[in-house]
């Protein structure tokens, strides 16, 4: 787990890390439907869901007014680790703020101070931010504040616009200026299994459903690792869809040997022993597990098929 992120300050804002003190505020920013309307799906809802394991994420951020203390909203920039090499890969941020606090630059503000920190003090390569469609004052503040469009993409049918901004492209926009200095070094503590000392030698899997719609990937590691979700969560430090790197961190961290790539798969394709699968399903994407000649798949069950109307794209092997 990276350190946690300090307190930053602007000029009218102070961000600082999520306390339990906060969760009233909380609460009542995820209850606001003009919140929860600019944020369809993904993270939100389940941050809402789940607060209390907000305490986790070292990099989620309270911003609050440094004239009254009163409450703003928050912010967040957690980073993609490349396990390996102890690096980050990049990072995405995401932010909410009370609908009372729009219009005023408060969002500029506490964006680009979470850009600042994130370049020159994390040193992370690149920054993304994902933004429901519909949210066009968003993409405005994250223009402002040097990103660029990128792509747009689908989750789950949902649109979104992504965009990006490159480190290299930050320092050179403030070459000659003065550079805050961060009394901060990025550490990833290491897990604690490796190959030569895994977590468990899989013999057998024990079924685990998926606790929510957006946890397969964590439900996979959790059957192999023999482990809780919960355990899985922290490690992953995710409790939301996981991406491919996301799923291949876990894997290093409990020293699950697995093949370096995925490979393509057809629903024909004779699978090895032991395999994390990858699949397409009506409308989303979709982790499953594979062992023996038995799915053991986190949304519908043990099962000698697959589920209906799946399709294979990529199976990924274990090794025992």
């Amino acid at each position: 787990m990276a350190n946690a992120i300090p307190v930053l300050e602007t000029d009218r804002l102070i961000l600082s890390p999520i306390q339990e003190v906060d969760f009233i505020d909380m609460i009542k920013l995820f209850s606001d439907k003009e919140v929860l309307a600019h944020m369809k799906g993904g993270l939100y809802a389940l941050f809402k869901e789940n607060l209390e394991k907000s305490i986790y994420y070292d990099d989620a951020l309270i911003i609050r007014k440094k004239e009254d203390n009163s409450f703003i909203g928050f912010i967040c920039c957690y980073q993609f680790i490349d396990k390996k090499k102890g690096a980050i890969k990049y990072s995405q941020m995401w932010a909410a703020l009370l609908p009372e606090y729009w219009g005023q630059g408060y969002g500029t503000e506490a964006t680009e101070k979470m850009v600042d920190f994130a370049f020159m003090g994390m040193k992370t390569p690149w920054i993304c931010v994902n933004i429901y469609q519909p949210n066009h004052a968003a993409g405005g503040v994250l223009k402002k504040c040097g990103f660029t469009f990128h792509t747009v993409y689908k989750i789950k049918n949902v649109p979104y616009d992504q965009y990006r901004y490159i480190r290299g492209d930050y320092v050179d926009k403030i070459d000659g200026l003065k550079k805050d200095a961060y009394d901060y070094t990025f550490s990833l503590t290491e897990g604690p299994y490796s190959y030569e000392n895994p977590i468990r030698k899989i013999d057998s899997i024990k079924f685990i459903e998926q606790p929510t719609e957006y946890m397969c990937g964590q439900s996979v590691i959790a059957m192999l690792a023999g482990v809780s979700i919960d355990d899985v969560i922290k490690a992953m430090r995710t409790d939301i869809g996981t991406s491919v790197a996301e799923i291949g961190g876990a894997l290093y961290y409990y020293g699950i040997k697995h093949g370096k790539t995925r490979k393509r798969a057809t629903n024909d394709t004779i699978l090895p022993d032991i395999c994390i699968l990858s699949m397409k399903l009506p409308g989303y994407g979709h982790w499953s597990l594979y062992y023996k000649g038995t799915y053991y798949d986190p949304e519908f069950g043990v099962s000698d098929k697959l589920p209906e109307n799946a399709v294979l794209n990529h199976y990924w092997e274990i090794f025992n």
